[in-house]
Formats: structure tokens, C-alpha cells, sequence
């Protein structure tokens, strides 16, 4: 049971993997997203085109047009939120509404005397297009393929509507069994990237975010913030010191609780270990006054160790952040402080 509901709802795998990867798979949803809508207005505009230099396709003309308006407002929305993640999932199931709905219309309405073909062939591309849990896709499957055989027995001929009803099992069941393994080796291929992209961004010896990850996600946060955007930059103090005295294991330990003490104040995902003793915090939407509060307690927590760091702050209002100067701001200002602590305790520090 375990496995069938893994395999339902989280692509075959452990939950808390696929929570893990959650992020991971909404930003490949959405990039599918603008993808499948822009060769959607494309196919509907070859369509439309087609229509009107074929007269015998010419019926299809209007349902194009409002396929069409549709992709066009869908792709809007999208591109008005690209991250509002219910936005984006309401936009997903709108699109594939508008394709289903399309082949119903076309195979029940507007060529009731041909088998529905279109429509036999989006149920089963369709459930494949995103990677969503398999459960829903088994859903909306039943749901479109119950309504496509409501049309056909109301409104098709009796000798096409036998055909069509046929299919509709047959189509629909291969819909789907294929989706749900297809979504699951999509699954898999998402979890395996998180996993190598875990590793290449996760310092080893702090187990917190490392120089890559703080480059690959920088720019991220002033497109994050609504108010403004705080940059705090640490740097330990006596490092270089403690290793020639005690050794490079005691050093070790220096960074790890200084690491630690960050990630509890600030939050792991938003510091990051950036050099040998420099760490890079950012924080968001939080006044100035909190965010030397965050400081203080820092240097305290640390300090109850034994230790001691020097910290810089620079805060930027959202609307024209320039992250590498907030940076580099915050770094001068821990420069200054690191200088104090040396000159205040009589060391001559280079």
C-alpha cells in the first residue's frame, strides 16, 4: 500500500524526498508552462490559417479563436506572476482544460460523423505534459473521458459513437498506466538532479550552503524582497591563529558552531559559507533595528562558545538593489569591526 500510494501522489518516491524537490519541480512546471502555451498559440495560429484556405476544415475556425484568446490570456497570467505558485498551477490545469474541452468540441461537434481522433490523442499526451502526482492526472483523465462519452452518446451518429466509445476505454486506460510511470521517471530525474545539486551547493565540513549555491541564488533575493533586503557578512576571528596553535581540526570546529549559530538565526537556506573564515547572510523584509538584533545575538552565541566574530550590515529599500554593492557595503563594515577587535586588544592585524 505503501508503495502504490508513493507511486499515486509523490511520482514513486519517499514524501519527504519529494518535498525535498518540490521547488525543484515547480520551476520545471512552470517553464513548461510558457513552453506548451507558446506552441499551443502557434499550432492554433497554423490552424486558423489552414481553416481558411481549406473550406472543409473551416469549421473548426472559431474554436480556434477561442483557444487561442485563451492560451494568450493564460500566457499573460504566467508571465504577470511567475511566482505565485498557485497562479501557476490554476493556469496549468486552465490550459489543459482548454485543450481538452478543444478536442471535445471538435471530435463531438463540429466532425460528429468522424471518429474523434484529436481527441483520443490529447488524453493521452496530455496527463504527460507536467509533472504533477498521478493521482490527479488518473482524475482529470476519468473526468474529460467521462464527459467526451456523455457528448458522444448525445450527440454523435450511432455508427461512430460505438467507435468512439471503444476508444474512450482504451485511450483512456493507456492514458493512464503510461502518465503514471512516465511521471514517475520524470520524478526520478528531478530527485537525482536535487541530489547532485544538494552536493554541489552544501559546504562539507558546516553543512550549510556554500560558495556556489551563494552565487547561483544572490540575485534571487532582490526580486524576493517587497520592503528591502539586508546582507549581513561574518568573518571569524583568529582562524588563522587557532589552526597554527591547536590545529586544523579545532578550526573545524570554530566554523561549524559559527555556522551553526548563523543558520539558527538567519535560516540555513539564506547563509551561506562564501570563503575560509567569511560567511554571507541575507535577510528580507526585516527593519534595520531587528536585523542588528540578529547581529548582536550572533556574536553573543558565539562568544558563549569561546569565540568571536566580526560582523558587517548594509540595508538597501526594494526597487534598484544592487546586490554586489549591498555585498560589498556589508563587507567593508566587517572589515571595520574586525579591525576594532584587533586594535581594541592591542594585536597589530594586517
Amino acid at each position: 500500500m505503501e508503495t502504490l500510494r508513493n507511486l499515486l501522489l509523490y511520482g514513486g518516491v519517499e514524501p519527504d524526498v519529494y518535498r525535498n524537490c518540490r521547488d525543484e519541480l515547480r520551476k520545471e512546471n512552470k517553464a513548461k508552462l510558457v513552453f506548451f502555451l507558446s506552441i499551443a498559440i502557434l499550432f492554433l495560429l497554423i490552424a486558423m490559417m489552414i481553416c481558411c484556405m481549406v473550406k472543409s476544415l473551416a469549421g473548426g475556425f472559431i474554436s480556434y479563436i477561442g483557444a487561442l484568446a485563451g492560451c494568450l490570456a493564460l500566457l499573460c497570467v504566467t508571465q504577470s506572476f511567475p511566482d505565485e505558485y498557485m497562479v501557476l498551477t490554476i493556469c496549468a490545469d486552465g490550459f489543459l482544460a482548454l485543450c481538452y474541452l478543444l478536442g471535445i468540441y471538435l471530435g463531438c461537434f463540429i466532425y460528429a460523423d468522424q471518429p474523434a481522433t484529436c481527441f483520443h490523442i490529447l488524453a493521452v499526451v496530455l496527463p504527460m505534459l507536467f509533472t504533477r502526482p498521478a493521482l490527479w492526472n488518473i482524475l482529470r483523465t476519468a473526468l474529460y473521458e467521462g464527459f467526451f462519452v456523455c457528448c458522444v452518446v448525445a450527440f454523435k451518429p450511432p455508427e461512430v459513437a460505438a467507435m468512439d466509445l471503444m476508444d474512450a476505454g482504451l485511450f483512456g486506460l493507456m492514458a493512464c498506466l503510461v502518465s503514471t510511470y512516465y511521471v514517475r521517471a520524470l520524478t526520478d530525474n528531478v530527485v537525482a538532479r536535487c541530489k547532485l545539486k544538494v552536493i554541489a551547493e552544501t559546504d562539507l565540513n558546516t553543512q550549510i550552503p556554500n560558495r556556489n549555491a551563494y552565487e547561483n541564488h544572490m540575485h534571487e533575493y532582490p526580486l524576493r524582497c517587497a520592503n528591502s533586503l539586508s546582507c549581513v557578512y561574518v568573518d571569524v576571528n583568529g582562524l588563522h591563529e587557532l589552526n597554527n596553535t591547536k590545529g586544523h581540526d579545532a578550526g573545524d570546529v570554530m566554523l561549524k558552531i559559527v555556522a551553526q549559530e548563523m543558520a539558527k538565526i538567519f535560516g540555513r537556506k539564506d547563509t551561506y559559507r562564501i570563503g575560509g573564515d567569511e560567511f554571507v547572510a541575507f535577510v528580507v523584509d526585516t527593519d534595520l533595528r531587528h536585523v542588528r538584533e540578529m547581529m548582536q545575538t550572533l556574536e553573543q552565541a558565539v562568544e558563549a562558545h569561546g569565540y568571536s566574530v566580526a560582523v558587517g550590515c548594509a540595508t538597501c529599500s526594494a526597487g534598484g538593489i544592487q546586490i554586489e554593492a549591498l555585498i560589498k557595503q556589508a563587507e567593508t563594515r566587517m572589515y571595520d569591526a574586525k579591525d576594532e577587535h584587533y586594535r581594541s586588544r592591542g594585536i597589530q592585524h594586517g
